[in-house]
């Protein structure tokens, strides 16, 4: 599977007991060739009780989901801020009846939630709300971002296992065993680490790009909240 952000979204549910089955689809653009744009039709091996799941999910509350189709928009260069969502009509060409029809074949009629996965929110709590809110007016069940499936991913592969039938995994694993994931923050040093020797780059001390692209008001409004 070339797409990589597809492959590692497909194994964090396989390593949570879900059965997946991706749909290669075809999604035709308006006024553009049409483009493969797959989707993952997830469904829960042990599911837990039905319950009331919060619209933004975190690993823990993937019990709660019987079935799901799952899309990836995973733009990795920016957030999701209100303005891109708005601008992007492809974030709301998610039920196609095609696409309706081929969910309910796959999961024998069962009722079956949406959810999308992507980059990531913005900081502002204003900002995040507003993107939520047209996520949900798109008509998505459920967002989950990107580094929520990252971080799922480390917490079940064992730096001592072998994971020789996926590539994804088996970096995940030797970034965990050669200590280059730990506590899932790879930017702070630790208390018990030996200080580096001079000249030893850091990753926080990487230049920057000398013409930085301009900063639209979400943006930098997103900024400054990150900075309080």
């Amino acid at each position: 599977m070339a797409d990589v952000n597809l492959q590692l979204v497909r194994e964090f549910f396989e390593l949570h007991v879900f059965r997946v089955l991706t749909n290669w689809r075809q999604e035709p653009l308006r006024g553009r060739a049409a483009e493969f744009r797959p989707q993952l039709f997830v469904e829960n091996a042990h599911p837990g009780p039905k319950i009331e799941l919060p619209f933004l999910l975190d690993p823990v509350d993937l019990c709660g989901i019987a079935c799901a189709v799952v899309h990836v928009r995973a733009w990795h260069a920016d957030r999701f801020y209100p303005s891109t969502i708005e601008s992007s009509p492809v974030l709301s060409q998610f039920e196609r009846d095609e696409a309706s029809a081929m969910a309910e074949y796959v999961f024998g009629g069962q009722p079956y939630a949406t959810a999308l996965v992507i980059s990531e929110l913005p900081v502002s709590r204003d900002l995040r709300g507003r993107s939520l809110q047209l996520f949900r007016d798109a008509g998505v069940d459920h967002v989950l971002e990107f580094g929520t499936v990252l971080r799922g991913l480390l917490e079940q592969v064992s730096e001592n296992g072998n994971y020789t039938g996926s590539a994804t995994l088996q970096t995940l694993r030797l970034l965990k065993r050669y200590k280059l994931a730990r506590a899932q923050q790879l930017e702070f040093s630790f208390a018990t680490e030996p200080p580096l020797r001079a000249g030893t780059p850091r990753f926080a001390e990487a230049k920057q790009d000398p013409d930085p692209a301009p900063v639209d008001d979400e943006e930098a409004a997103d900024e400054d909240d990150a900075s309080d």
